[in-house]
C-alpha cells in the first residue's frame, strides 16, 4: 500500500522561510518548491517581505519604552489596549510571515498543486495585511505615519509612483476626520501597499490601506470584518482593493467609508 503524504500547506511554507519546518518535512517542502513555480515565486516573496520587515521593524523591538509611559500605567485604559495590541503586531511582524499570517489557516491542494494566488486566497491576507498596518502604526505618538499632510503632493506623487498608480487622498472633514499622513507598506511580491492615516478632534485614527490584488475580481460590494478589536469595511474594485480601517461603531466607519468609496469611484 503506498504510504499517504501529506499535502504541503501554507502553514509548511511559512515555517520553511522562518526555519522553524520540522527537518522531516523539508524535502517535501523544498521539491514542491522546485518543481512548481508559483510556489517558488510565492516563497520568495514570502522571503523578501521577512527581510523588509526586519530591516523596518528591528530597532522598535529593541527600543527602551519612555519613562514617562512606564510611569504611567493605565490598566484597563483604551490606550494601554491599544499600546498592547501595537506592541504584539510589531512583534509578530518582526519576527516573520508565520505568526503574522497563521490568519489565513490551510491552503489544501496535492503535492504540485496548490492555490495560492486565488481571490479567496487573497481577501483574507488583503483585509489581514490592513489590520496589522492599523495596529502596528495607530497608537504611534513619535512618527505615525511617513510624510505628513503638510507634505501630501510629495506623499501622493510618491506613493502613486511606487504602487505604479495614480492615486488620489480622500478628504474626510465632512465626517470629522482630517488627514494625518501616509506610508508605503510590505504587500505581495512586486506588490507594495499604501496607508493614509485620519484623525478627529478627538484623538482616534482611522486608515484606509490599499493595494493591487493578486487577481482582478469582480467583487465591489462593501464587506465587513473584525479583528482585535478593529472594524474594518473592505471592498474590490476590479484589481484594486481598499480597507478602511478604525476602533469605531460600525455605523460611523460604515459613513467614513461610503465617502471614500465615493470620491475614489468605487
Amino acid at each position: 500500500m503506498k504510504a499517504h503524504v501529506q499535502p504541503v500547506t501554507l502553514d509548511d511554507l511559512m515555517a520553511y522561510v522562518d526555519g522553524q519546518l520540522d527537518a522531516q518535512r523539508c524535502p517535501q517542502v523544498e521539491a514542491l518548491i522546485a518543481s512548481d513555480p508559483l510556489v517558488a515565486e510565492r516563497v520568495a516573496g514570502m522571503r523578501a517581505q521577512r527581510q523588509a520587515l526586519h530591516a523596518h521593524y528591528d530597532p522598535v523591538l529593541t527600543e527602551p519604552i519612555p519613562v514617562r509611559l512606564l510611569a504611567r500605567p493605565q490598566t484597563g485604559s483604551a490606550w494601554t489596549r491599544g499600546a498592547s495590541i501595537a506592541t504584539s503586531a510589531l512583534i509578530g511582524l518582526a519576527l516573520g510571515s508565520a505568526g503574522t499570517w497563521q490568519y489565513l489557516g490551510h491552503v489544501s491542494g496535492g503535492s504540485t498543486n496548490m492555490a495560492l494566488n486565488g481571490s479567496q486566497m487573497d481577501l483574507p491576507r488583503f483585509v489581514h495585511q490592513a489590520a496589522v498596518a492599523h495596529i502596528a502604526f495607530v497608537p504611534d505618538v513619535r512618527r505615525p505615519v511617513e510624510i505628513y499632510s503638510a507634505q501630501e503632493q510629495q506623499l501622493v506623487t510618491w506613493l502613486s509612483k511606487r504602487l505604479g498608480r495614480q492615486l488620489k487622498v480622500p478628504d474626510l472633514a465632512s465626517t470629522g476626520f482630517k488627514l494625518v499622513g501616509g506610508r508605503l507598506l510590505p504587500s505581495e511580491i512586486n506588490k507594495p501597499a499604501a496607508q493614509f492615516m485620519y484623525e478627529n478632534p478627538t484623538g482616534q485614527r482611522i486608515t484606509l490601506y490599499l493595494r493591487n490584488m493578486a487577481q482582478p475580481t469582480p467583487e465591489t460590494a462593501f464587506r465587513f470584518a473584525e479583528q482585535d478589536g478593529i472594524a474594518t469595511f473592505y471592498w474590490v474594485d476590479l484589481d484594486w482593493g481598499y480597507a478602511l480601517s478604525g476602533d469605531l461603531p460600525r455605523t460611523t466607519l460604515l459613513k467614513v467609508a461610503n465617502s471614500v468609496y465615493q470620491q475614489l469611484g468605487g
